[in-house]
């Protein structure tokens, strides 16, 4: 059986970072500073969303300077890293914003983002997450992680929320 996904309840959008966010790749030079890419649909998705008044957030088991950048470039409600129990770690964000599980949008591609993906009202991974994190997630996209699949569920969440439509009547 399918589960209903009550996407009018979302009232908060949190993203994985390496791998949902970026490519997955970390790039180390000789010196090493690493470096990550970031897709700049998703960066405007994101926006959209909190446009939309949404809490949009980021995080993330490691630290990196890169997603620390890019977060703050975002303006982002939150970014959150170097977790590794991040329902944890989000738990009181959430009480802070009076916002309930019931309400959370959570994306993510690996194994410390299980608890999260089984948690969330509603949640997804990428297409090249393992099976059985794909098992957990209510959504796989069509696009890979830094290839557009963050914007890919903030149109959906956006659309289906009426959010979508009402932007693009505004233009």
């Amino acid at each position: 059986m399918t589960k209903k996904l009550y996407f009018s309840d979302i009232e908060i959008l949190v993203f994985d970072v390496d791998g949902v966010l970026t490519d997955g790749k970390i790039y180390l030079s000789e010196n090493g500073v690493e470096t990550k890419t970031f897709f700049a649909h998703d960066g405007a998705g994101m926006k959209l969303a909190k446009k939309s008044g949404l809490k949009v957030g980021m995080i993330s088991a490691r630290t990196s300077h890169a997603a620390s950048l890019r977060a703050k470039e975002l303006g982002v409600d939150f970014y959150i890293e170097g977790c590794k129990d991040k329902y944890k770690a989000l738990k009181p964000l959430l009480k802070e914003f009076k916002i309930g599980i019931k309400n959370l949008f959570y994306m993510g591609d690996d194994i410390v983002d299980i608890e999260l993906l089984k948690l969330a009202a509603i949640s997804a991974t990428v297409p090249n997450a393992p099976e059985y994190i794909k098992d957990c997630a209510d959504i796989v996209t069509s696009k890979n992680g830094g290839c557009g699949a963050v914007r890919e569920v903030c149109d959906i969440i956006l659309k289906e929320k009426g959010f979508l439509l009402k932007f693009l009547n505004s233009l």
